[in-house]
């Protein structure tokens, strides 16, 4: 029989991004567990959403439920954990509603969940404190479906089931085994409105034997802050409640040098940055790849590859910087050429647009943009 996982996402306003993340939970895969989608709406006051929000639940086919009155973040994950329990549930899943869930999300976080001694999950994001995998634009870039999707099944590839041990928990998107809940507790209501509560029940959890992993096999676009943003939680360019992290400060003294030291491993640097270079790998495997030096600009009517290379010669050394879906790294080369760098990194798979017209085929023959079928450039003929 296949596990059971209760997919719960806490809503307070949010019409512009709520229904996005609903959507793409709908959509993920159950075949290795069956997944019942929860929202729960902490009595969201923007007018007329809560209404809209349980015709489009209904629609979806995703459970729905609006609190009397607002509860505040802890109170309304705690509903959800409670809900877990109460159902018989396997695994439960705490989620924020401004997100983007991969398709290969609850069979890869359930994977990592069944390791011994695992008590929490958190997936890898764009936006998941200091776990997060650097991009240069994630609104722009990571905001759809389709990326997300490939981002994730991209990382499954590499890294599968492997888990990272980490100082805490983040609940924009975290499973644990129900079993775990039921020792470890609920939410702590003392934190309010919200923030540092999934703090507070991952070290209570880590006090308890255990373990609080991070699962680079997946990921999950976050918006960030929209959440709390849309119930007032933060405003401007806050990003915390400074009296909740007293709370922790006051309950776990070692906690802020664990952190320091965790970061001191430079593990998570070095994640990040193999990550990286995997994605733009596969991707310029998958889609192909242009070149594009920086004293030219493509015409709008040229679509180039999703891996792109710009190629500076302006800079000491010269360097190449690789980008896909705004995951970015740079090479700096001190000898050899530019240009065949990139290539001996990649090969000649795809299209590769030099910047002056002409194109590298697969099979490596150089032919100008006018006899490359559906490629147009405003640039002379010219090869490398």
């Amino acid at each position: 029989m296949k596990p059971r996982v209760l997919h719960v996402i806490t809503v307070y306003n949010g019409r512009s991004f709520v229904p996005r993340a609903i959507k793409s939970a709908m959509q993920m895969d159950q075949t290795t567990a069956d997944v019942d989608v929860l929202v729960l709406d902490d009595a969201s006051p923007e007018p007329g959403w809560s209404d809209e929000l349980q015709v489009l639940c209904k629609n979806l086919g995703a459970h729905y439920y609006l609190t009397p009155r607002n509860l505040g973040i802890p109170r309304n994950v705690s509903l959800g954990l409670l809900t877990a329990i109460e159902k018989n549930y396997d695994f439960v899943t705490i989620n924020n509603s401004d997100v983007i869930f991969p398709k290969n999300l609850i069979n890869s976080l359930i994977e990592c969940c069944k390791q011994e001694n695992v008590g929490s999950v958190t997936a890898w994001s764009n936006n998941v404190s200091i776990y997060s995998v650097p991009n240069s634009d994630p609104d722009l870039f990571l905001s759809s479906q389709e990326t997300v999707d490939s981002v994730s099944e991209m990382l499954a590839d590499k890294y599968s089931s492997t888990i990272i041990d980490i100082p805490a928990g983040i609940s924009f998107c975290i499973m644990m085994p129900v079993e775990v809940v039921k020792h470890v507790g609920v939410m702590d209501p003392i934190f309010g409105r919200g923030y540092c509560e999934e703090t507070d029940w991952s070290l209570r959890s880590l006090k308890m034997g255990y373990r609080v992993c991070l699962a680079p096999g997946t990921f999950v676009y976050h918006m960030g802050r929209g959440s709390n943003l849309a119930a007032g939680l933060v405003s401007g360019a806050h990003s915390t409640v400074p009296e909740n992290e007293t709370i922790i400060d006051m309950r776990y003294p070692d906690f802020r040098k664990q952190v320091s030291d965790f970061q001191s491993t430079g593990e998570m640097e070095l994640l990040k940055t193999n990550a990286i270079e995997h994605l733009i790998d596969e991707a310029a495997a998958k889609f192909g790849y242009a070149l594009v030096p920086e004293w030219v600009r493509p015409a709008s009517d040229v679509e180039l590859p999703p891996v792109k290379i710009e190629i500076s010669t302006s800079s000491s050394p010269p360097s190449l910087k690789f980008s896909y879906a705004g995951f970015q790294q740079i090479w700096h080369i001190d000898n050899g050429s530019i240009i065949s760098k990139a290539v001996e990194r990649f090969g000649l798979q795809s299209l590769v647009y030099n910047g002056f017209g002409s194109v590298l085929l697969k099979d490596g023959k150089s032919k100008t943009a006018s006899n490359a079928e559906g490629f147009t450039s405003p640039y002379p003929s010219s090869v490398w």
